[in-house]
């Protein structure tokens, strides 16, 4: 372990250097060159302080150093103590003992061998004193961070609610696709998150603060926090981190830390920002600026945040707002590399951890020999049923079939109901085999499947021999995701049809892909696969004939509640339960204008850890729809709603909902204004909140009773704040968005 520490300081020493350099150069770096290039100078040294080799030809003096320690240590404590140990013990019998033939045997006296066993107790040097402390903060630092992590993550899955905003989620995916990233990312507000950030490294999460955001700052929010997600910048702190742990006791390692965070930031606004025009710029830094003032801190280190400090964040406004442009970093990048192993050459570093950290690149060169030649078989794969029998599997098939294949050879499959499972995929001789893992057991007799890749004029298919039957996949698509063979679906963009939906069971998230069901007046996601319609407003699950949902939906007037409690329900925090002969059975209430909709489901009360962390996160996912309204293919509300402004601004408005009646409606009643010919009847309930899309339009009425006249935003806005009497307007909506405002007439 001595030799392990005596080899971290020299390379902390070489780095040293290096970090001293770019510090001093720092300010004409940033006026000539990207930030990513300082960001990938300190990348670059982060893997040199933890990748420690020897990069001199000969013995240096450290060798030369950790040589003598091991000749005193080893050969005059270890071995003389063991040998006097020993001669102590058979001194009597190798007295005598005939020597062998051609054997030179000399008798050393016992003054000799006496002092050797408290040489090796002075074995323990004031330098193994220090190697123990070293380590000892090593471990510590790595376990109090990772410690925070962990549990600030768990606090975050437990507290935190997934977002089912479909603006939010429809902005996410277009940023998605504008910047080709294809990780599934779900979305959690959570209140005690100080800033927006991605957390987690296998399955990252979108954590955003419970608060209001401009659909401008939502934009710009999202975009940043996916081109951290893109770029890898989570591993690269994780990297920092594991540096700084190893090089605690150096200052200098710290500062190289803080500042390649600060780089990093910089070199993420500069790709926000690329290719903007000024105005663009400037719009980033008021969200910029409006996270300052909301008082955003990072949390936690392994995650990205929005904000940095007000130091910090002036050093990127200035950054951004730079009018000259900057230069090819290329060369400094690759200068200071030669600097960083030349230093580490002429201080020289342990040869045995160069072999070991040879290791890692060795199994990396084959994961990606591997992920080769999977390139082609990755991707989403439906059962072709022109060249499949259906008949394989029964009338189960009718729920659905899906295969996923990855680059690195991952794969999943399912075919109706409990046929499926997960694995790894080896190749041989142009054969694909895998073991699969399957979802449920149906035989002590383990799952081989044989598949084979074919590209025949254009049409790709995979040939699997499912236990002696031949299944032909095809490649598959999910809805309005992309020509066939695009692979979409596989890379986990989700269209409005299908989302993802994060559940909590025994403290782990768990997720799975939802498809929309759209029914007339309301629509909700059920995990694809999973679920089949009993009868009209009613299903019921696949697997488990005891878990059901339904709804229903009754006047304000008809007193449901009242109703269920005779029957036995009682109040919760989610709405009204009881439990019957071991079944629970819940209820859900959403209040929309004058009526009531009720979710029911059930599920055995003995499932508590497992449906029922299910069914009510699906139905929370329940919509309905206002008169006037219709959900679209997207999962969006469209349609004409009617009724007051209270709130617009920042990209939203507010709709106090009302309803214009005339006499003759079918909801007109005699205490209506008849003489007036019409009456505004208030529908009961929240306010509705609409994003409005940035090319809407604005009419007015000269007067408000003349010829319809066509304002801007602005103008809009100042005739708002003008007019004293509440105005009555039409809104359209286009996918949950506002496209325009009507005013109507008013008498």
């Amino acid at each position: 372990m001595t030799d392990l520490f005596l080899t971290v300081l020299t390379v902390s020493a070489s780095v040293s250097l290096i970090v001293i350099l770019v510090l001093i150069v720092s300010p004409l770096l940033n006026r000539r060159y990207a930030a990513k290039w300082k960001y990938l100078i300190w990348i670059f040294l982060a893997l040199r302080l933890l990748v420690l080799f020897n990069g001199a030809e000969g013995r240096s003096v450290m060798d030369t150093v950790l040589g003598w320690k091991a000749h005193l240590t080893e050969q005059s404590g270890a071995d003389a103590a063991a040998k006097g140990a020993e001669d102590e013990k058979d001194g009597a019998d190798m007295a005598q003992a005939e020597p062998a033939p051609g054997w030179i045997v000399v008798e050393l006296p016992a003054q000799m061998t006496t002092p050797l066993a408290p040489q090796a107790e002075e074995g323990v040097t004031f330098l193994d004193v220090t190697a123990v402390i070293w380590l000892a903060g090593c471990v510590l630092f790595m376990a109090a961070h990772i410690i925070s992590y962990l549990h600030y993550r768990r606090r975050v899955m437990k507290n935190g609610k997934v977002v089912k905003d479909v603006f939010v989620l429809q902005e996410l995916l277009r940023i998605k696709r504008e910047l080709h990233v294809k990780h599934t990312l779900p979305v959690i507000v959570f209140s005690g998150a100080a800033s927006p950030m991605i957390m987690g490294f296998l399955k990252p999460v979108l954590i955003l603060p419970e608060d209001d955001y401009s659909g401008e700052e939502l934009y710009f929010i999202l975009k940043h926090e996916l081109i951290h997600l893109k770029r890898g910048d989570i591993w690269f702190k994780l990297l920092f981190m594991a540096a700084a742990a190893v090089h605690w006791f150096n200052p200098l390692i710290w500062l190289m830390q803080k500042e390649a965070v600060v780089d990093m930031e910089l070199s993420c606004d500069e790709k926000v920002t690329q290719g903007a025009d000024f105005a663009t710029k400037k719009a980033y830094t008021e969200t910029l600026l409006s996270t300052l003032h909301k008082g955003c801190r990072q949390k936690t280190v392994l995650s990205t945040g929005f904000y940095g400090g007000k130091q910090v964040m002036k050093k990127r406004f200035q950054n951004i707002l730079r009018k000259t442009g900057k230069k090819n970093g290329c060369y400094v990048l690759v200068c200071a590399a030669v600097l960083a192993v030349c230093a580490g050459t002429l201080a020289g570093c342990s040869l045995t951890k160069e072999n070991a950290d040879e290791k890692p690149d060795t199994e990396i060169t084959e994961e990606e020999s591997g992920g080769a030649a999977f390139a082609e078989m990755a991707g989403s794969w439906i059962i072709d049923f022109d060249r499949t029998d259906p008949t394989i599997w029964g009338t189960g098939i009718s729920f659905g079939d899906s295969m996923e294949i990855e680059n690195t050879g991952a794969f999943s499959y399912y075919i109706g109901i409990g046929v499926g499972g997960t694995g790894i995929c080896e190749e041989r001789d142009g054969m694909f085999t895998v073991e699969v893992e399957p979802y449920e057991e149906h035989s002590p007799e383990q799952e081989i499947l044989a598949l084979q890749y074919e590209n025949s004029d254009g049409a790709e298919y995979i040939v699997m021999d499912w236990h002696g039957e031949t299944v032909y996949w095809k490649r598959g698509t999910l809805p309005d995701a992309g020509a066939p063979g695009e692979d979409s679906s596989a890379d986990g963009e989700m269209s409005g049809d299908v989302i993802i939906l994060t559940i909590m069971k025994e403290g782990e998230a768990e997720e799975k892909r939802a498809v929309l069901v759209r029914e007339d007046r309301y629509a909700f996601y059920l995990p694809e696969g999973e679920w089949q319609k009993e009868e009209a407003d009613a299903w019921q699950a696949v697997v488990n004939e005891d878990v059901r949902l339904s709804v229903a939906h009754f006047g304000s007037d008809y007193g449901i509640e009242e109703i269920l409690e005779n029957d036995g329900y009682v109040q919760s925090e989610e709405g009204m339960l009881r439990e019957e002969n071991g079944i629970s059975y819940h209820v859900r209430f959403h209040e929309i204008g004058d009526e009531v909709w009720c979710v029911f489901y059930s599920y055995p009360a003995e499932a508590e850890e497992g449906w029922g962390r299910e069914l009510p996160v699906i139905a929370d996912t329940f919509m309905a729809v206002l008169p006037g309204e219709y959900i679209t293919e997207t999962a969006a509300v469209s349609g004409q709603v009617l009724g007051y402004v209270t709130d617009f601004g920042g990209g939203l408005v507010t709709i106090d909902r009302q309803d214009w009646v005339v006499p003759e409606s079918e909801d007109w009643k005699p205490e209506y204004d008849a003489d007036a010919g019409f009456e505004i009847v208030d529908l009961e309930g929240a306010d509705a909140v609409y994003p409005v899309r940035s090319d809407c339009k604005y009419f007015i009425l000269e007067n408000h009773q003349g010829e319809s006249l066509e304002l801007d935003v602005d103008a809009f806005e100042r005739y708002l704040a003008d007019t004293e009497f509440p105005i009555f307007w039409a809104v359209e909506l286009e996918d949950g968005e506002a496209v325009s405002f009507a005013e109507w007439y008013r008498p």
